[in-house]
Formats: C-alpha cells, sequence, structure tokens
C-alpha cells in the first residue's frame, strides 16, 4: 500500500470510529457533509476541515475529545487534532446543507441546490408527496434528556424488532416533539414496510370519527378501518378525558390491536396517571409498556435545534443571534420556529452585503432582534418559594412535607431531601444554612451531604424507580421535569 493510501485508509477508519463514538444521528449532524478528514502521518496530525469558524468553534468545544479518542484508537498512539476553516473544499450545495452555519449577522438565502437528474427529481418529489406525515425520525434532534423517547421511537419503527416497549406512552409539554416522533415512527414503519397497515389519528379525530360512525350506522366500518394493523398512533390522547363511552370503544380498539400484535404508540400532555377522568382500565393498558417523558431541550440542544431549523429554511445565523435565541427561548421548539420565521421575513426586508465578525452582532443582526419584541428584553423570573419546592417533591414522591425534617432514613425520603436542596440551590438565593433552617435541620453539614449526593445521582444519572407505579426515571430527567414545574408555576 502507497504512502497516500495507507494516510487516506487512516483517514477513513478514524471517521468510521467518530461516526460509530458519536451514533450515525450525531455524526450525519455535524460532520457527514460539513468536515473533511485528512492525516499527516509526519507530525501524528489529525485535520478536520469545516467550511466556516462556527463549525469549527461547536465541533472542537463539543467533539474534540471524541475526535482524539478515535484517532488515538486507530493510530495507537496519542494524535493531536487540527480544526481547519476551508471553505473551498466544500461546493456551495453542502454549505447550504451544512448543519452548522456560517457565521453571518442576518438570514441569508442559500445557494441553489445542485443541478439533479429530472427523473430523479420527479422520483423524490413523487415520494415526498406519497408520505401523509410531515416528520421524520431522522430529522429529530435529540438531548440528553430525549435521547430515550427517540431511541424508543425507532426500535417501535421497526415492526421486526421483537423487543420493542409497546405501548408506547410519550408525554410532555406542546412543542417537545410528541407529534415529531408519532409521525416519524408511522412514516419510517411505511417505508420499511410499505404493505403495512398503519393509522394515525388525534384524539379529536377519533372521537369525531366514532361519533359519525355511530350516528350513520357504520361502526362495524369504523371498526374494521381502526383495528386489526400494524401500528396505531394516537395523538393528544388525553382529548379522551370526560368521554366514557369514547373511552370505552377506544379501550376495545387498544385491546384487539395489541392482542393481534400491533404496535400502538400514544401521545399526551400529561402521564397516563395524571388525566382527568380517564378509566383505569385504559391507565392500566397505558402504563404497562414504555411511558417516556419528554422535557425541553437544554441549551445546547436548543442552539443544535436553531442551526439546524436554520439551515432548513436556508437561512445562515451568526453564532451570537443564535446564542440569544435559545437563552431566550427555553421551552416550546414551536416558539423557536416562530421566531425563526419571523427572522426570515425580516431578511428579505432588510438584508444586504455587510461586514460579519464572528461572536459579535452587527448594526443589522442587531436591528433584526429589536424588531422582534419578545427578545428585546430578557426575560426575567423571581426566585422559586422553597415551600413550593418542597411541595413538588413531595407530590412526585408520594410524600408529606413534614417528612422532610423529620429523622427519616427511609429511601425515598432521603432522595426528596437531596432534591429540595438541589433544586434550592439551583432556584433560589438561599445558602445552605438558609436551607437547613426550612427543613428543620440542627446543622447545614446534613444539607450539604444531601446536595452532594444528588450530585453524584445527577452524574450516574441511573435510572430511580418512583413510588405509584410511574416507573423508572433518570436523575436528570427527574430534576428537569421539577425545574419546569416550579419555573412555570412563578410568575
Amino acid at each position: 500500500m502507497t504512502t497516500t493510501l495507507q494516510v487516506n485508509a487512516i483517514a477513513a477508519r478514524v471517521a468510521s470510529r467518530v461516526e460509530h463514538d458519536l451514533g450515525p444521528q450525531k455524526y450525519a449532524m455535524w460532520f457527514d457533509r460539513s468536515a473533511r478528514f485528512s492525516f499527516e502521518q509526519d507530525r501524528d496530525t489529525l485535520r478536520v476541515s469545516v467550511p466556516n469558524r462556527f463549525a469549527a468553534d461547536w465541533i472542537g468545544k463539543h467533539f474534540r475529545p471524541q475526535l482524539e479518542h478515535a484517532a488515538r484508537t486507530v493510530v495507537g498512539n496519542d494524535v493531536a487534532v487540527e480544526l481547519c476553516v476551508h471553505p473551498d473544499r466544500f461546493a456551495p450545495a453542502e454549505q447550504a446543507d451544512a448543519p452548522a452555519n456560517a457565521p453571518a449577522s442576518v438570514p441569508t438565502p442559500a445557494q441553489p441546490a445542485a443541478r439533479t437528474h429530472a427523473p430523479a427529481r420527479r422520483a423524490a418529489s413523487a415520494a415526498r408527496s406519497a408520505s401523509p406525515y410531515r416528520h421524520r425520525l431522522e430529522r429529530f434532534i435529540a438531548g440528553p434528556s430525549n435521547q430515550l423517547a427517540l431511541a424508543a421511537a425507532q426500535r417501535l419503527a421497526d415492526l421486526a424488532d421483537a423487543t420493542a416497549g409497546h405501548p408506547l406512552f410519550l408525554h410532555g409539554a406542546c412543542g417537545v416533539g410528541k407529534t415529531h416522533l408519532l409521525q416519524g415512527i408511522c412514516h419510517a414503519t411505511l417505508a420499511q414496510h410499505p404493505d403495512a397497515k398503519v393509522v394515525y389519528l388525534t384524539g379529536e379525530q377519533f372521537t369525531n370519527q366514532y361519533i359519525t360512525a355511530v350516528r350513520a350506522g357504520k361502526l362495524d366500518a369504523f371498526r374494521r378501518r381502526i383495528r386489526r394493523l400494524d401500528l396505531l398512533a394516537i395523538d393528544d390522547v388525553q382529548f379522551l378525558a370526560c368521554k366514557e363511552k369514547t373511552q370505552q370503544e377506544f379501550l376495545h380498539c387498544f385491546e384487539e390491536n395489541d392482542l393481534a400484535g400491533a404496535r400502538v404508540v400514544l401521545a399526551s400532555d400529561s402521564h397516563p396517571r395524571q388525566i382527568t377522568a380517564f378509566s383505569d382500565a385504559l391507565v392500566s393498558r397505558c402504563v404497562r409498556g414504555l411511558v417516556v417523558e419528554l422535557i425541553e431541550p437544554d441549551p445546547a440542544t436548543r442552539k443544535a435545534i436553531i442551526a439546524e431549523l436554520a439551515r432548513r429554511r436556508g437561512l445562515f445565523l451568526q453564532p451570537a443571534v443564535i446564542d440569544q435565541l435559545a437563552d431566550r427561548y427555553d421551552g416550546s421548539v414551536r416558539e423557536i420556529e416562530g421566531a425563526l420565521s419571523k427572522l426570515h421575513a425580516l431578511a428579505t426586508l432588510t438584508d444586504r452585503p455587510e461586514r460579519k465578525t464572528p461572536g459579535k452582532l452587527t448594526p443589522v443582526g442587531r436591528a433584526l432582534l429589536e424588531q422582534l419584541p419578545e427578545l428585546a428584553q430578557p426575560r426575567v423570573r423571581r426566585p422559586v418559594k422553597f415551600d413550593a419546592i418542597t411541595r413538588a417533591v413531595c407530590d412526585r414522591l408520594l410524600l408529606e412535607p413534614a417528612q422532610l425534617g423529620g429523622p427519616s432514613r427511609n429511601k425515598q425520603v432521603v432522595l426528596a431531601r437531596s432534591l429540595v436542596v438541589h433544586l434550592a440551590r439551583e432556584l433560589t438565593p438561599m445558602s445552605y444554612p438558609e436551607i437547613a433552617r426550612h427543613l428543620g435541620r440542627k446543622t447545614h453539614s446534613t444539607v450539604i451531604t444531601a446536595g452532594q449526593r444528588m450530585t453524584k445521582l445527577l452524574v450516574g444519572d441511573a435510572p430511580l424507580l418512583l413510588p405509584g407505579g410511574a416507573g423508572q426515571t433518570a436523575p436528570s430527567t427527574l430534576v428537569a421535569s421539577l425545574t419546569r414545574e416550579l419555573v412555570r408555576q412563578t410568575p
């Protein structure tokens, strides 16, 4: 093997190792078409070329350890990693598709896509129009808190995977990706099994179609269409609450599909046990499978979502704009989409050539953000009250607040104290002595120990078994869920 071929082989193996370590989703997003690997044997250096400075900074900050580990595994010794900006190595179409957007103060239209052969274009267009589902699993950007939900969705979509957890019940606030995952499961199932019988309905659609069938005397036809499926997906299933007859019909539909081996996936804004007037039988069926909560994305994930959504619109956002959007929109992804739509509309009116400086807003960038009233002033929240923290934690762990101040070393009580201390330190200005006084502890050393215990749990993030049939939940997910609940309750 010549030296050139050997070096190219090393670079290819390193790239393959990086994909293996990061997983196909992250690799496709940050490396597939926006990074070029090369290896300099004389300097033991892995060079990663990217199209712009933003991509270099992002990859260096988030993936340098993985790159070094992959190179060391392939080469057998320590290898230096250099990130180089070489826009000339990337075709315009590739730059437009790159997830890391060029540093610009305003969105600008993407470069035209490369010319595609006409039959291929028609085939791709036909394939897109054939699917009734807008969302795809491969476009779901999951952070640490939602990786379980995405993994469960991917396995459920593979009808050949006998180990997939089902029924699958997804719950969470508005705009966190429940509909995206449900439609993505349907699309992926049909892509892998074109002849599969798949039905996707919202709870409202199921109710209306059932009522119409009853009134028209066509209940048998409704049941034939909704039963004996390969996949049944019901979004906003909480709509069935307080509708006794509809719930009974849905329960029979649920059971028949389940007994026939069909996959069932449901989504709601609440845990099945928290849906008002949901029948015990229906709750029991829902919690029998895998129940997963989706929570709002963390800051790093929000930035990745903003960068990806902007890329799909052909917008090139300056890092400072991405940072401000991520800081402001800490909840629904739909709010992020709305802000990007507004930025796109504003950019078409104000776009003009301008010198850009990475990390700093240019005058046009500032003008755009000033036209978004919700971005003009940072959101200011009052500190969360300590009593609200103890109530939220005790409600979640089925305890009485008085138990926290007692001598009990019960496992759930110890966990509750640790949660309260951690949340109080994160959401209030209280010191350890102040927290100790509120918990009725004589010294604050026990409070410090409780906080350290929670930190260890979060680092390990091993699932915790919660009481009341709530199942297992990772500590990070539990903390994020309680934080979200407390922040929403605080004006």
